[in-house]
């Protein structure tokens, strides 16, 4: 028989082992985490400056670190735990908060902190922080009024505060609404008149998705990405000049309208050009990246930009992919976020480790840039490019097995000793230079009775210079009449990059110059080949370096027109300002030469074996004739193709960054490698 004591007491650990299964669990985020930040955080919280005692609770490790009398939180034990102490002490003089804080814990919030630390102080981030799990949906009353899963989470919501939905809108109302939330725009009076006339039980779904299936539901949608993007046709700051990254924008409006999937569509604005054989498609997206302002002002500091445009970055995918401010942790760890400086610097890391230069040379199409061909074009530019590469591959092949031809030509023939390297044209002009000519000092050497260049006609000119030992600008060789806005034509070289401009009537120009993966080294001899097509346009202007083709910049100014004439009655000066350098051959040729053309005239007449496969032997010949003529296709559909901003990461080495000490450009300290927010889940290996 049970003692009736021992029921009592067996009846009342009962009820309360049923009172503690009945009773919901305290949420930390909802409940407890607002408490501690309106009534401790002040004194206990973030802000180094202000916090008391040394004691922090906003982070879990430190609310539950031992101090030399006791933890701030026993999880399991509130009597044993400092802070439940300290909040529900009777004397006034120890209570927390204090009275000088004119902050007070109502019974109600000190209850459940009790209810909360034995409970076991469970701590979790916000919501934000953690993987997502499928929710079951919750039990509602009016079941019938559910209409699909997110509807009974919305109706359980109202009838626990005791609320009834609203009743259904019209449906010219609701048309409207639709249209104007998927498209911006009103419907239109036959689009109104289709779905009233449409009585059937899907007409609500069906009036939806013609909305979502019109094209202004991308343009609509990417309204408001491209602001966070914070997308410019503009440079932004200094000059502001216009920059061509709107394919872009078109490729946001696309994948709005096809319905990319957001896991891809991240994946290919913030990595597209890493992935395996990226499509084209692909290395546009990642123009979100160069969507941030940039400068060519003169006395910048560039490690100090190079920073600014890291910070810009990791700012903007903190807040368009994370939903939060990063931007604190430049200076010191974020106050309000679980995010430190080292994770800022790590995530900015990503985003640094490009081969975009800091100045952007107030042009249109700043490399690294992507040409991307109208969509009739794609087919046969990919084709093109194609056989372009494998061309080169047999030419090289061909020179490999010409050596026997070639012996047996040297045996036979030897150029004479005035012989050119390019069969004989009446309009062709080469400058008498016996020796090399070396400049002192700025002024040149002028030529004069040469052939003028025509706006309408194309034209080649080829030169071999000494790049002076100073690295500074130079021009190499001109013809210009600097009375009238320096009409005319001039091969030049800024910052190591070498560059062809021909500047019309009204001084404004076309132009196009070598990127940064073709720098001149200074005190080295280089041949410079230079074409011109003779259709006013940019695209119309191609370089060789050394003998081979290379990638130009200044494609991009599709606006820009060679307007009136570049003739001048002035003589072609050499070596204007190329103080400490030489030129030892100049050519013009009234044509566009050859990619292999240029090659002999960089290898002239140093070498035979170019002018023995140019002119003579007949395998290298057709090929090079094929190339030519490809060139000129993919030089035609450039000709109507748009440039665009893209990232493109260095190979060189791998992405880093360093912590600065209070975001100084020049106080780095510790190195980090790329990385994600601790707080978020580690990134897959």
């Amino acid at each position: 028989m049970v003692h009736y004591r021992s029921r009592a007491a067996l009846a009342l650990c009962a009820t309360r082992l049923l009172l503690a299964q009945t009773a919901p669990a305290v949420d930390f985020q909802r409940e407890v985490r607002p408490i501690l930040s309106d009534n401790c955080f002040q004194c206990h919280g973030p802000d180094s400056a202000a916090r008391q005692a040394g004691l922090r609770l906003d982070r879990r490790e430190s609310a539950l670190e031992a101090r030399p009398n006791g933890a701030p939180i026993v999880p399991g034990k509130s009597a044993e735990s400092l802070l439940y102490q300290r909040i529900s002490d009777p004397d006034p003089n120890y209570r927390m908060p204090p009275a000088e804080s004119h902050k007070h814990l109502t019974p109600a919030q000190i209850g459940l902190l009790k209810r909360w630390i034995d409970g076991g102080a469970s701590w979790t981030e916000h919501w934000a922080f953690q993987a997502p799990v499928k929710p079951k949906p919750p039990a509602v009353k009016d079941a019938a009024w559910i209409r699909n899963p997110i509807d009974r989470f919305i109706l359980a919501k109202l009838e626990e505060k005791g609320l009834a939905p609203a009743p259904a809108e019209n449906r010219r109302a609701l048309i409207r609404r639709v249209a104007l939330d998927t498209t911006g725009l009103p419907p239109k009076p036959a689009e109104v008149e289709t779905f009233l006339e449409d009585t059937t039980a899907n007409a609500y779904e069906r009036m939806v998705d013609r909305y979502l299936a019109s094209p202004h539901y991308g343009e609509h949608r990417a309204r408001y990405w491209l602001d966070a993007a914070r997308y410019g046709d503009t440079h932004g700051i200094h000059i502001d000049n216009y920059r061509e990254i709107w394919p872009y924008r078109d490729w946001v409006i696309a994948a709005f309208n096809r319905n990319l999937r957001f896991d891809q569509f991240t994946i290919e604005q913030l990595a597209g050009d890493l992935l395996p054989d990226p499509t084209l498609e692909q290395r546009i997206a990642t123009g979100f990246l160069r969507c941030g302002v940039t400068t060519n002002e003169a006395g910048i500091i560039e490690d100090e930009y190079a920073e600014i445009y890291a910070k810009d970055r990791a700012d903007t995918v903190g807040a368009v992919w994370l939903g939060m401010t990063v931007g604190c942790a430049t200076c010191h760890d974020h106050k309000f976020d679980p995010i430190s400086q080292k994770d800022f610097y790590s995530l900015g890391a990503f985003f640094r480790n490009t081969t975009q230069k800091v100045m952007d040379g107030n042009i249109s199409d700043t490399p690294p840039i992507l040409l991307v061909p109208r969509a009739a074009d794609r087919t046969a530019w990919d084709q093109k490019r194609a056989r372009a590469a494998a061309i080169r591959r047999e030419m090289e092949q061909v020179r490999e097995s010409a050596a026997a031809p070639f012996d047996a030509w040297l045996r036979e023939h030897r150029p004479e000793a005035n012989a050119q390297p390019l069969e004989a044209a009446d309009d062709a002009f080469t400058a008498d230079l016996p020796e090399p000519l070396h400049f002192e000092k700025a002024g040149g050497e002028t030529i004069a009775k040469v052939p003028k260049a025509d706006a309408e006609k194309p034209f080649s000119i080829s030169i071999r210079f000494l790049y002076p030992q100073k690295e500074q600008n130079y021009t190499i060789a001109g013809q210009q009449n600097t009375r009238e806005r320096n009409r005319g034509w001039v091969a030049d070289i800024t910052a190591r990059q070498a560059g062809f401009r021909l500047i019309g009537d009204n001084g404004a120009a076309i132009e196009v110059r070598a990127t940064e993966a073709d720098l001149l080294k200074p005190g080295t001899w280089n041949h410079l080949a230079a074409t011109y097509d003779g259709g006013r346009n940019q695209s119309g202007l191609m370089l060789y370096l050394n003998g081979r083709s290379v990638a130009v910049q200044g494609l991009g100014a599709r606006n820009q027109h060679l307007e009136g004439s570049i003739e001048t009655e002035d003589g072609i000066v050499l070596g204007r300002s190329l103080s400490g350098g030489a030129i030892s051959d100049f050519r013009l040729y009234h044509r566009v030469i050859t990619e292999a053309e240029a090659g002999l005239l960089s290898a002239w007449p140093e070498s035979l074996l170019p002018w023995f496969l140019t002119r003579s032997y007949e395998p290298y010949r057709k090929l090079a004739l094929e190339q030519h003529r490809i060139n000129l296709d993919l030089r035609e559909i450039a000709s109507r193709s748009a440039v665009t901003l893209v990232m493109e990461e260095r190979a060189d080495q791998k992405p880093f960054a360093n912590v600065l000490y209070r975001g100084a450009y020049d106080q780095k300290r510790d190195r980090v490698e790329a990385n994600t927010p601790t707080v978020l889940p580690p990134m897959a290996s």
